[in-house]
């Protein structure tokens, strides 16, 4: 019997749809890349049935996205039958055929540019036709237009979108997926200290599957949009944000695909969503001063990029390069919270100290919010925070005076490569806490941008045992370390020991960025073009830090 279940109920369903592609031996992002493909197929398909049933007639093939040898219901009950009628050997050689055709899609149809997006440059790789039988009945079985039909204030694309979202989060469990999801309820924190609002112009550089956009389209729609009264004024709204108020870049193509897919099934296939590279020359001029809301989770650890844009602070590591980017992108006005693998904040390299000089003297550093470690297994045990800036209006505006740091113990789940749920799961661990605390909020300025205001005038209304400020002659004092524990003002609780496999994965990345920086200094030597004191300079500092790095520094945070 057909169902409509809830959202986890029918994300665990398409999950476990999914899953009939185990049996082809596909990896976790071919897996849900090709499962994406059909879905869309599925969805398109029942979208346009309920179109002709209100038009009493079929479509004509121009007014067809799909053509009508492809529509999902007409070779999903029998793949193998409806292949050998249309002579083709079987269901494979049916479905190849199909996604390569698709991917070519010549029609004047307004969506068919989406549709070659979604199947351009995808790799057919189903072997079984028992697979593609096993995944089109379990597709047919699934009532997408009773689910579609669930009209709400969040619209009808919810239950259905957050489906999807589920499903790249049961993925995103998966480590050679990880590093391009971030956990949604960490994004959500972020989009509710930032506050964005209808008409801001919103980027992430680094977007993975879109959550970060596709959470701040539901935090728009929902917050703002949806308690227009007007329904005219609702519908404009809605329209312009999705077409342009949107944007964000990823590189990896397939992940591109995946976050295209994601805006599709949250109502939603115009956002300025682009499969380019946010670090190349090009784009460091096309997003200049550009953007007014940033949320994003950039990539970190040694670049491996040989080509990127002339930064000021130039430094082989992904996390220095995407902070320029993100700096370069906001205009004025412009606010950004960004995860930041924290040692960033803290080393002693040179560049990374200019960085973090940059931040604090020539924007406002509002907040630091210190995550723990294994927040983002399984891809990373890494050490990460959160940091909140502001770029001021102009030469009269305020820089930072004083930083806001919150300490994050508990995230509502464990730390392990499970993140099992805790006991405090409900409000995220101290996650909820720490945005209910947030001192400021973002008042509109008549010449746009914003200002950050503070919530009280008295600033131990906004300190806690997880809480405390410094002042920017402190953070001066210190040569720009921003990681909350330096700062921390309450003495320190007995060493609870890390567990040895995040100790040996963070000695990985360590050995890593000594290996880079090593390679750099050996690549100076060998073959120097002339020989600059500034350039043997900079080389003995980078032989420095490599060994220091390697006999084990103390790592602040």
């Amino acid at each position: 019997m057909n169902r409509s279940p809830d959202f986890n109920q029918f994300g665990g369903e398409l999950w476990e749809i999914a899953n009939v592609f185990r049996d082809d031996a596909l990896h976790a992002t071919e897996r849900l890349e090709t499962f994406s493909l059909f879905l869309f197929l599925k969805l398109w398909d029942e979208k346009e049935i309920e179109e002709e049933e209100e038009l009493g007639r079929k479509k004509t093939p121009e007014a067809q996205l799909i053509p009508e040898l492809y529509r999902f219901h007409n070779w999903a009950l029998d793949p193998d039958g409806y292949a050998r009628i249309h002579e083709f050997e079987d269901s494979i050689e049916l479905c190849r055929k199909m996604f390569n055709d698709l991917a070519k899609f010549d029609s004047k149809h307004p969506t068919a540019g989406l549709v070659r997006r979604l199947f351009s440059e995808h790799r057919f790789q189903l072997r079984y036709t028992t697979t593609v039988r096993a995944l089109a009945i379990r597709l047919l079985d699934v009532n997408i237009r009773a689910i579609m039909s669930r009209k709400s204030t969040e619209g009808s694309y919810d239950v259905f979108g957050r489906a999807y979202e589920y499903l790249l989060q049961k993925f995103g469990q998966n480590k050679e997926f990880a590093e391009y999801f971030t956990p949604r309820h960490i994004v959500d924190r972020m989009i509710q200290l930032i506050a964005p609002r209808p008409g801001e112009l919103i980027y992430d550089p680094a977007c993975g599957t879109c959550g970060f956009i596709v959470r701040t389209f539901e935090y728009v729609r929902d917050y703002y949009i949806s308690r227009q009264q007007d329904r005219s004024e609702r519908e404009r709204m809605l329209r312009d944000l999705k077409e342009k108020h949107l944007c964000a870049v990823e590189k990896v193509g397939l992940v591109y695909k995946l976050g295209l897919m994601n805006m599709i099934l949250h109502g939603d296939g115009s956002t300025h969503l682009d499969n380019d590279d946010s670090l190349s020359s090009k784009a460091q001029d096309l997003h200049k001063g550009k953007y007014d809301v940033i949320l994003a989770n950039p990539p970190f650890g040694p670049s491996k990029q040989e080509r990127t844009a002339e930064f000021e602070f130039h430094i082989k590591l992904y996390e220095a390069l995407f902070i320029q980017h993100m700096m370069n992108a906001l205009k004025p006005g412009g606010r950004a919270a960004v995860v930041l693998k924290e040692g960033l904040l803290f080393d002693s390299k040179s560049m990374l100290r200019k960085i973090c000089r940059e931040l604090v003297e020539q924007f406002e550093v509002l907040t630091v919010i210190s995550l723990p470690n294994g927040v983002f297994n399984p891809y990373s045990g890494a050490k990460t925070s959160i940091i909140v800036f502001r770029r001021p209006l102009g030469r009269d505006d305020v820089q930072t005076s004083r930083v806001w740091f919150y300490r994050v113990d508990s995230d509502g789940r464990d730390l392990g490569a499970t993140r099992r749920q805790l006991s405090d799961f409900n409000t995220d661990g101290d996650l909820e806490h720490m945005v209910k605390l947030f001192p400021y909020t973002f008042r509109p300025q008549l010449g746009g941008g914003v200002k950050a205001i503070l919530k009280a005038d008295d600033l131990k209304q906004f300190e806690s045992e997880r809480s405390w400020w410094a002042t920017v002659e402190e953070i001066r004092k210190n040569d720009y370390n921003l990681t909350a524990g330096r700062y921390c003002p309450h003495q320190a609780e007995a060493v609870e020991h890390e567990k040895p496999e995040v100790l040996i994965n963070r000695l990985l990345e360590l050995e890593e960025e000594v290996t880079t920086d090593l390679q750099d200094l050996l690549a100076m030597v060998a073959a120097p073009s002339e020989p600059y004191i500034e350039e043997v300079a900079e080389a003995s500092q980078l032989a420095a830090d490599a060994e220091e790095n390697y006999m084990g520094r103390d790592r602040h945070g």
